[in-house]
């Protein structure tokens, strides 16, 4: 190692060769470092080179759109340049006329006013009709309403009438009932009065028989307060000459219509009492 540091060539050359080999070590880290920042770089430019062809592609969309708004706008521009060319040709065609156009202007316009004010006319007019309308319809449901009323009081009093009419139709057969029944009445009254003329009669005869036997039978008399219900009329049909059980007890239908007429009473109580069958028991007792 002295002999190294003593010789200066083999120093220098060590040197070098260490600083040589220093350099190339330097250079070789410098060169991986520039490729990979050449590479980043590389990878950059791509990308703002895709970038940049979106957005040219963007770009000549949007040109392209506006291109064709353009044309669109160039052809509306013609169209209204022909308009305008007609309208300056209508327009010169008219000017001759305008004085008379003002006119004809100015009395439609006048004409326009005047019918405004009709209208405005026709509307109040119109809402008049309308609310006239409107009570007129009240008007007529309450008619309407009447009118049902009406029918419902006509049909109510048709029936009325069907049924009088049916009333007096039964009321004509029940007065010939009635007349026929007054005259069957009638009959039965003259019939009843020659009964009670005879019963008397036969009554008469009998008292008379007996008062010329004298005293050989004594008349019988029962008590015909036994018979339920015949106590107020005792005395009376005692005064008749009906005096025992067994002359009640063949009284037939005429003979209770003749009593009755003479008690003054309905023969409906003698049957409801039934004298007879209590008259006919009684005597059956007695027997």
């Amino acid at each position: 190692m002295e002999f190294i540091a003593n010789d200066p060539v083999f120093f220098w050359l060590l040197w070098g060769a260490v600083a040589m080999a220093g350099v190339v070590f330097g250079w070789s880290l410098r060169g991986g470092t520039y490729e990979r920042e050449v590479r980043e770089a590389l990878s950059r430019m791509e990308q703002e080179k895709n970038t940049l062809a979106r957005l040219y592609t963007h770009v000549k969309h949007q040109h392209d759109l506006r291109e064709a708004d353009f044309r669109r706008a160039s052809l509306e521009v013609e169209k209204l340049r022909s308009l305008v060319q007609v309208l300056e040709e209508e327009r010169a065609t008219l000017l001759p006329d305008a004085p008379l156009n003002a006119a004809r202007i100015a009395a439609a316009e006048s004409a326009a006013a005047q019918y405004a004010q009709k209208v405005t006319a026709l509307e109040v007019l119109t809402n008049s009709l309308r609310a006239q309308n409107a009570a007129l319809s009240a008007q007529l449901a309450s008619l309407q309403k009447d009118m049902g009323d009406w029918d419902t009081l006509y049909r109510g009093f048709k029936h009325t009438q069907e049924r009088l009419a049916a009333y007096e139709q039964k009321s004509m057969e029940l007065e010939k009932e009635r007349n026929i029944l007054e005259a069957e009445l009638t009959k039965a009254r003259t019939e009843i009065e020659q009964l009670q003329a005879e019963l008397l009669t036969r009554t008469e005869t009998t008292r008379s028989r007996g008062s010329r036997k004298g005293g050989v039978a004594a008349p019988q008399v029962d008590d015909l307060n036994n018979i339920k219900g015949m106590g107020p009329f005792v005395e009376r049909l005692l005064s008749m000459g009906i005096t025992t059980f067994a002359q009640i007890g063949r009284w037939d239908d005429d003979a209770v219509i003749a009593v009755a007429k003479t008690l003054d009473i309905s023969p409906g109580k003698i049957y409801r009492d039934d004298w007879v069958g209590q008259a006919l028991r009684l005597s059956g007792e007695r027997r």
